[in-house]
This record gives C-alpha cells, sequence and structure tokens, in this order.
C-alpha cells in the first residue's frame, strides 16, 4: 500500500526563487501515516537528485519542535544548513499558517547532531544556531594538494586552512582573493572523490562600498556525496564563520555571497550575538540565516 504525503521543493538563501539552493521536503507529521522507513528515505532522495531531501517528523525529544532526517543522494547527514532553514519554513507553512505568522518566534529542531535553535526574524527570513565544531585544526598538507589539483589552482594560492567540522565533514581553504576562487574548477577527480570542502575569498573594501555587499565569496564541493559544487551551504559557511570571525579575519556581523559561480545570488546572513559581554568572544552563539522561496506545493506518494 502507497500512502501520501505533503511535498515541498524550497529555495533557501534567497529572496527570489530559482537564485538559491533547492531542497525538498516531505512532510510526515500526520499520526495516521507512517514514517517512511530508511530505505525509503534514502530511495526518494538518490530519485529527487538534490543535494538535500528531508523529512519532516514528529520529535522524540519533548524540548524540540519537530525532527528532521536529512539525506543526500547517497547518505543521510545528521546535519546541514540550508536544509535546516528549509525545513523549518516548511513546518511553519504547516503549522503556524507561515513565517508571517511566526515572526519572533524561537523554533527547536531536532536532528542527528542533536537540538538545533532556529529564530523566525521580522523580516521572515530564518536563522538557526551555528553547532559546535566537532573538529578545527590546519587541514593535512595532502588533502589540501589534492584539492587544489581538482580545482586547477597553485598551492600558494591558499592562505590558510581550517578543519570546520560540525556533522558534514567540511574543511576550508582561504584562497587569496575573489577571483581565485571564481576560477575554480568543481569537477571531481578519482582522489577529490573521498573529500568534501569549500573555498573563501575576501571581497576587497572598494568592492564592500555598499550597503548589503557580500564580504566573502564561497564556494562548497562535496564531492564524497556525489555532489561536484553546492549551490549555498548553510553547515560550510557556519563553520567558516566561527573559524574567520575566531581568528579575526571575519567581522562579527556580515553576508557572504555563494553560488554566483553557478548563476545563483545566495545570501547567508552571519551574525555573532554579543548580548552577553561577559562571555567570553569564542563562547557567544553564531546566528546564520538567510530568506527562503516556496517554489512547489504538492504531495507524493511513498
Amino acid at each position: 500500500m502507497t500512502s501520501t504525503y505533503p511535498f515541498f521543493q524550497i529555495d533557501v538563501f534567497t529572496d527570489k526563487g530559482y537564485l538559491g539552493n533547492p531542497l525538498a521536503v516531505i512532510v510526515a507529521l500526520d499520526p495516521a501515516l507512517p514514517i517512511p522507513s530508511d530505505e525509503q528515505m534514502q530511495k526518494i532522495a538518490n530519485w529527487t537528485n538534490l543535494s538535500e531531501t528531508t523529512f519532516l517528523l514528529p520529535p522524540t525529544n519533548p524540548k524540540a519542535d519537530y525532527s528532521v532526517r536529512i539525506y543526500t543522494p547517497a547518505e543521510e547527514l545528521p546535519f546541514a544548513g540550508h536544509p535546516t532553514i528549509g525545513t523549518c519554513r516548511i513546518f511553519l507553512e504547516h503549522t503556524r499558517g507561515g513565517v508571517q505568522q511566526s515572526k519572533g518566534e524561537k523554533i527547536v529542531q531536532e536532528c542527528g547532531v542533536g537540538l538545533v535553535d532556529l529564530l523566525v526574524a521580522e523580516n521572515g527570513s530564518i536563522a538557526f544556531t551555528a553547532p559546535p565544531l566537532s573538529k578545527t585544526g590546519p587541514v593535512e598538507e595532502e588533502k589540501v594538494l589534492v584539492a587544489c589539483k581538482s580545482m586547477g589552482i597553485a598551492r600558494e594560492d591558499v592562505i590558510d586552512t581550517q578543519w570546520v567540522i560540525n556533522g558534514p565533514h567540511w574543511f576550508a581553504l582561504q584562497l587569496k582573493d575573489v577571483a581565485t576562487v571564481m576560477k575554480a574548477s568543481r569537477i571531481p577527480n578519482q582522489e577529490s572523490k573521498k573529500l568534501k570542502w569549500g573555498v573563501v575569498g575576501l571581497y576587497s573594501p572598494q568592492e564592500r562600498q555598499s550597503e548589503g555587499s557580500p564580504y566573502f565569496e564561497i564556494r562548497a564541493f562535496p564531492h564524497a556525496v556525489e555532489v561536484d559544487e553546492d549551490p549555498v551551504t548553510g553547515s560550510f559557511n557556519a563553520g567558516v564563520a566561527q573559524w574567520l570571525i575566531g581568528n579575526g579575519v571575519a567581522p562579527s556581523n556580515y553576508i557572504a555571497s555563494q553560488g554566483l559561480a553557478m548563476g545563483r545570488r545566495g545570501r547567508v546572513v552571519v551574525h555573532r550575538d554579543d548580548t552577553d559581554l561577559t562571555l567570553e568572544e569564542s563562547k557567544r552563539p553564531i546566528w546564520i540565516g538567510g530568506e527562503s522561496v516556496i517554489c512547489i506545493r504538492g504531495t507524493i506518494q511513498i
């Protein structure tokens, strides 16, 4: 027998549809419907062929508003950024009547890394607190060289490196400028298919003069999950924010651009909460936010 579930496809980290990062969300909150099996979830995620597909489920933790399972076409993830924002938006759409009725509301998501706090801003955008990094420190040189070879850039174009694992096993490379970020090839090779990394380049002060101008250009290459390039990546941005704010390269509030090389216009809003000045700067929460647009509403049979 098959059951029918609400299905959405939403564009995340953009205020205009088809310029951000798409996400499929299957809603399984109705207690009368069976929860899809692990095998069914993975099969559907492989079929949608998006970077991630999520399943919105009832929470098991009483502190959470909902639970989510996050799948790439190849595997389940304990956490990912754009699926977190996109799933929260669909939760609000399905249970609260949308973001306009939820401004200022705090939401708690349950996922593989535990509980994640989210906040609905006055403009309807949604932000999550960056999960703690489970691994930091410089990246092993052999991995840096594999990434450089795959991208077709010189090793000397890499200024700094850092592990930024917060569920997904990302490492980050700071490149010398935005031009180098933009020219990097996304095509994987045999060695790079084992890795998941991203690059960041700093815009010049002249390029950042207008209000709302991005501070960084970012690209992400999750080759290990069979994706050449991800359009806009919340988990990677969350890790990068903790790294670059922590070492003084980034201010405590900035906008990152991602997706330009793919014809997208992703915008990730980063904000460190400095309300409690008694907290050490490294312990102050960092919020990763963005807008989202629902592009498809329908049903799916499982």
